[in-house]
């Protein structure tokens, strides 16, 4: 997704183990979900990385130490967004993953619906 990642130096343990993607998929996500919403400006990164293969969500996989998402979790303690969540929805978009990759690209600011999934098994 453009300069909104997270830089080479920035990421550490990524995910490289789809089988833990597929099994969070097949078990089903819990019911938690929130809003997180993000300003961008100009040189801002999104400090995140996320899996699109799933097809109807973004699966977050990297959250970087720096960036607009490590902002918001340090202000918003109780709806802080990890490694192994969902993005259901960027926008008013849900169920492409490619279009709400597009609008974390595209907009300038980012209303993004956030599930929790309780029975993850992405390795931290």
């Amino acid at each position: 997704m453009g300069n909104q990642l997270c830089t080479a130096t920035e990421v550490r343990d990524v995910l490289t183990d789809v089988t833990s993607l597929q099994e969070m998929k097949k078990k089903g996500p819990s019911s938690t979900e929130w809003t997180v919403l993000l300003r961008k400006s100009p040189g801002s990164s999104l400090g995140m990385d996320v899996d699109l293969f799933e097809g109807t969500a973004l699966i977050v996989y990297v959250v970087c130490a720096t960036g607009l998402l490590a902002d918001w979790n340090a202000a918003n303690p109780s709806k802080v967004v990890q490694k192994g969540d969902r993005i259901l929805e960027v926008n008013g978009k849900r169920g492409d993953a490619w279009a709400m990759a597009h609008a974390c690209i595209d907009d300038a600011e980012l209303k993004m619906v956030v599930q929790r999934v309780g029975n993850c098994t992405l390795k931290f």
